[in-house]
């Protein structure tokens, strides 16, 4: 079995994408295969991916949609993944050294540690009780090497668990389509399944994140009314499961 399967969802992004791509293809040592989901694009990704695939066929594999689809198009890419754990990657981040196996080694380690990803929080549940609110995240941050609820979405892996029938026990809700708090939603996916998740080191350059505004603006599909309404649907989902999700603060007796 393959140590990981990278996932990279794409649209729009030629130039950042080469960039991205350029970099995992230099900066992985762990033995994985590319996976490449192109959502829709129209400026001209599939000539960079041809062109990739012409000089390496075997580097990776593309999943090309007719249209985009939103975010949760990365579960096409997901049911096919071979790897012990999926590194999800956004197509304008740029990894460093050693990012695969900082994301790695904490699963390796410690087998309730689910998922890994940077810069982490911890729930507040009070705050995602609030309809409406937007401050369901606690003003306390933890420090690397540390257990958390969640962790920023645009480079993180977790365990590629399989169901008996072989399908991915975590895959995206398409509710949280196009975009806004699917990552959040995946991460509780795999907290209620008793797994931990662990906040890791910073191990990549996300070029669009310079600030919250900045990220609102760089994707047009991305409006705040999806905010709003996918705020709504984690207090629908997750609003009676607090003892499933073993908040980071419950156990330490912060909340």
């Amino acid at each position: 079995m393959l140590t990981a399967s990278i996932v990279v969802l794409t649209h729009n992004r030629r130039g950042a994408l080469a960039d991205c791509l350029a970099a995992i293809l230099e900066k992985t040592r762990c033995d994985y295969e590319l996976l490449v989901v192109d959502n829709g694009s129209t400026d001209g990704t599939d000539d960079v991916l041809r062109g990739i695939m012409a000089r390496k066929p075997n580097w990776m594999r593309v999943f090309t949609r007719p249209s985009n689809e939103g975010v949760c198009a990365r579960n096409h890419a997901l049911r096919e993944a071979q790897g012990e754990y999926i590194l999800q990657v956004d197509d304008d981040v740029v990894v460093g050294p050693g990012w695969d196996e900082a994301l790695l080694a904490p699963m390796r380690a410690d087998i309730r540690t689910g998922a890994v990803g940077q810069q982490g929080f911890w729930l507040n549940w009070e705050g995602l009780l609030r309809p409406g609110a937007t401050r369901f995240l606690d003003s306390r941050h933890p420090q690397p090497g540390d257990f958390c609820d969640l962790v920023m979405g645009y480079c993180w892996a977790w365990q590629n668990v399989r169901l008996a029938d072989g399908a991915p026990a975590f895959l995206y809700d398409e509710r949280f389509n196009p975009h806004w708090h699917e990552e959040t939603d995946l991460q509780l996916q795999i907290k209620a399944a008793g797994y931990r998740i662990r906040c890791g080191p910073i191990v990549s350059r996300h070029r669009s994140m310079k600030s919250w505004q900045g990220a609102h603006n760089n994707d047009p599909m991305i409006g705040l009314h999806h905010a709003i309404a996918h705020e709504r649907l984690l207090l629908e989902k997750w609003g009676q499961r607090r003892a499933d999700l073993g908040l980071e603060l419950d156990r330490r007796g912060l909340q």
